[in-house]
């Protein structure tokens, strides 16, 4: 079948499945007719590693990227050479390949060094283009289209910076925003690879709802500021928790509950100006007659804090509103309406994707296929624990997760550890780590952190990945001389 990927840039679990206020009717429709994701998972927290992931279904370790590739202090640039993309393997099966959008996974090698046959509406895809390819022209607009206008809301202020946008407004033409203008390449690329005939894959990488939140005024009519919740941890103290959290929360400076409630409000309008975009693209779907032909996934590459905890945008921070991750599948073989709590990643997908074409694994297996639970989504085989890494953004920290149905473990490198009861602490406001009533828990947690590190070759775990230094034999320089086994 084919296979239409949609993803999204920093959008919360709660916009989407009438968690909240926020409207995405088109999102609706697919999940009506597919399986959604409860407990679905970003394996790292900022855009880089993730899409790294996403492009390679590979751990930094086994391809390279570790943080953000177009930044001054940046790792690296690109993944390492010889890695193998989730689209060759798809191209190899018979497929034709095209990528739409926010690619950011290198800035050395755009999609096509990756199988991607065709790229549309590049966004962070610096680098060297292989002999003969090219970007597609971007659709054309008409020549008398007014221009689009800006109004400035709310500017935030880090120490040391100038005051940038977190939040405005544009008014004009829908047609030249730019979740309208990527919907618009998306149609194109999507109908021509649907008159060839053979199977295609089509990846659509929104990049947004990413800060500065600038939703069309159109799609801010009917959310009242007024109305907007305000997170249960805004007023987080920070007590027992690592000081870095404090400090990362003071950076914003001074802001309130009523900032909180308007940003929400705009970053409510944003997404439901992606759902009109993507609407967009499933009409253009239908219109081919292939609709009920093609696998339909839907996920983000991680979350936004939007005022929790008295921070914003993503980080190294653990919480769930950074991590926990809007997911679903709909399509053939899809259970319609369905619902599963197993624990699952983002870049399981890519994995998911080849079985499905029946395509050669991936040479890492760092992700598992998720048809297992399109098949059976309460089957009682399903490991429900899954590990998840940070190495930091522009600044470096080293850190490590691991997360079951009902707690968090986070291992840290630079201060002490985090233990959540997500089933009673759903908003993680204390810190267990020293808490008797919950060492066994803690214990269990501490011995499958380094049962599923030593299954992905982490570095920091007791036997490093082949290939890798200190491979095969135990180090005291890895993640046990600050996390403890037991």
């Amino acid at each position: 079948m084919n296979i239409l990927w949609i993803t999204t840039d920093h959008q919360q679990w709660r916009t989407i499945a009438g968690r909240s206020a926020c409207r995405m009717p088109n999102l609706q429709r697919l999940i009506d007719r597919g399986l959604l994701f409860h407990r679905p998972y970003a394996p790292m927290s900022v855009c880089c590693p993730v899409r790294a992931m996403w492009a390679s279904g590979a751990w930094p370790w086994h391809n390279g990227v570790y943080t953000q590739v177009h930044s001054a202090p940046s790792i690296s640039r690109d993944m390492w050479p010889g890695v193998v993309g989730y689209a060759d393997r798809l191209r190899d099966a018979g497929y034709r390949t095209g990528f739409v959008g926010k690619w950011h996974a290198s800035q050395v090698r755009p999609p096509f060094h990756f199988g991607f046959d065709e790229v549309a509406y590049p966004r962070s895809c610096p680098g060297a283009l292989p002999p003969g390819k090219a970007f597609r022209p971007e659709p054309a607009l008409p020549a008398d289209l007014p221009p689009m206008r800006y109004t400035p809301v709310r500017q935030f202020r880090w120490p040391g910076s100038e005051p940038f946008d977190m939040w405005g407004h544009n008014e004009g033409p829908v047609e030249r925003l730019g979740t309208h203008r990527l919907a618009a390449a998306a149609c194109e690329l999507l109908a021509e690879f649907a008159a060839a005939h053979r199977p295609w894959h089509l990846a659509v990488h929104f990049p947004e709802p990413h800060d500065a939140y600038r939703p069309h005024v159109r799609f801010l009519e009917g959310y009242d500021p007024a109305e907007m919740p305000v997170p249960a941890s805004f007023h987080d103290d920070f007590a027992g928790k690592p000081g870095m959290h404090r400090r990362e929360s003071e950076t914003w400076g001074h802001f309130d509950e009523r900032d909180v409630r308007q940003g929400t409000a705009y970053y409510f309008a944003y997404c439901t100006q992606i759902d009109d975009a993507v609407g967009r693209i499933l009409d253009a779907l239908d219109a081919t007659g292939q609709t009920d032909d093609t696998l339909i996934a839907f996920c983000c590459d991680h979350g936004d804090l939007v005022g929790a905890h008295h921070m914003w945008i993503k980080s190294w921070m653990p919480y769930e509103e950074d991590w926990l991750m809007p997911m679903f599948l709909a399509g053939p073989g899809v259970p319609a309406g369905g619902v599963t709590d197993h624990l699952v990643q983002t870049h399981d997908l890519p994995h998911t994707f080849c079985e499905l074409a029946g395509a050669e694994p991936l040479p890492h297996p760092d992700g598992r296929s998720l048809l297992p639970l399109l098949a059976e989504p309460a089957r009682d085989d399903w490991e429900d624990a899954v590990l998840c890494a940070c190495y930091g953004c522009e600044f470096f920290v080293t850190m490590r997760m691991v997360i079951t149905p009902r707690y968090k473990l986070v291992a840290n490198g630079f201060d002490y550890d985090e233990l959540y009861d997500l089933a009673n602490d759903p908003d993680e406001m204390h810190n267990l780590i020293r808490d008797p009533a919950h060492a066994a828990a803690l214990s269990e947690l501490r011995a499958k952190l380094y049962e599923l590190m030593a299954r992905f070759g982490d570095p920091y775990g007791d036997r490093p990945a082949e290939g890798l230094p200190g491979a095969g034999r135990l180090s005291r320089y890895g993640g046990p001389r600050y996390w403890p086994r037991k």
